[in-house]
């Protein structure tokens, strides 16, 4: 059976997709599940970056390790190989809405637009990961669903 694949796709891909990459990567190796691939993209971003000291330290204080992230710029390709994009905000979608499979964290999960931490506090990092690790427990409540189906 072919690898499903799961982008989620921020502005600069150090803050927002880097957390959920790992969150959703985690629960699901947590949950068992060995064939869905987890990545993250950004829409302006500059390839090779790390992801941003206070993401890594909000994930760290939520007990994720955040280590050996780089950065990458999304791409057609990517879009096109991918199962699903997952945006943080309607707004990136909108700027890559002519796909099928691309959809925000607000339409899959029934929470609101991901907050944007960049240049923030610590504190609002925090509240950042809450959301995404909220969001990505609906999402793998959803694959589980579904996986209890077939």
């Amino acid at each position: 059976m072919k690898k499903k694949n799961i982008i989620f796709v921020c502005t600069g891909n150090t803050c927002r997709s880097p957390m959920a990459e790992i969150i959703l990567k985690n629960k699901l190796k947590l949950a068992g599940i060995t064939d869905i691939k987890v990545s993250s993209a950004g829409l302006s971003a500059t390839d090779g970056q790390k992801m941003s000291k206070n993401s890594a330290l909000a994930l760290k204080n939520l007990g994720y390790k955040p280590t050996g992230f780089k950065s990458k710029q999304l791409t057609v390709q990517a879009i096109e190989k991918a199962t699903m994009v997952i945006c943080m905000t309607a707004g990136h979608k909108y700027q890559i809405a002519n796909f099928e499979n691309v959809y925000t964290v607000a339409e899959l999960t029934g929470l609101s637009d991901v907050i944007d931490p960049y240049g923030a506090s610590l504190s609002v990092y925090m509240e950042t990961s809450h959301q995404l690790e909220d969001a990505c427990n609906i999402i793998l409540n959803k694959i589980l669903a579904v996986k209890g189906e077939n």
